[in-house]
């Protein structure tokens, strides 16, 4: 398996993996056609705003996933950290390692931009994914919590 840079070839294969991210149970007052518009603005705004801070997992050629990654502040310290803004991995790649592979690529990137924390969001309904998260040592640190009135 390979990790690179993204090229413009990628942009495609983004904007299609990013509707993946709706594959979750979202909470009863989010509108899922809405999740759904946004998802795809964010991945639209990434290919075009942050080309350098996107990587490809590809295997032979083959598309299998993208991390997105930027530098964002703590609220509370006003460290800088880096932010794992997206990550997915194709149906193809699944059970492969490489969610795995590109978190590691995640934190060599913190590294390289001297920082010293990875951080992410994650909906509490992902399930396979906190789980990934939390084999890799990233812990739960803040939860939302929300009341439909």
């Amino acid at each position: 398996m390979n990790i690179r840079k993204f090229e413009e070839k990628d942009h495609s294969d983004i904007l299609e993996l990013a509707k993946r991210f709706n594959n979750i149970y979202y909470m009863s007052f989010r509108d899922e056609s809405l999740m759904c518009k946004k998802q795809e603005e964010l991945a639209v705004q990434a290919v075009n705003n942050n080309k350098e801070n996107i990587y490809i997992a590809e295997e032979s050629g083959d598309f299998l996933g993208y991390i997105e990654l930027n530098i964002q502040e703590d609220f509370f310290t006003n460290r800088k950290q880096a932010y794992v803004s997206a990550i997915a991995v194709t149906e193809k790649g699944e059970g492969k390692g490489i969610g795995k592979v590109l978190m590691k690529k995640a934190e060599e990137w913190a590294v390289n931009q001297e920082l010293s924390e990875v951080i992410l969001d994650v909906f509490l309904s992902n399930k396979r994914a906190i789980g990934l998260y939390e084999h890799l040592g990233y812990q739960q640190e803040i939860v939302k919590m929300v009341k439909k009135l």
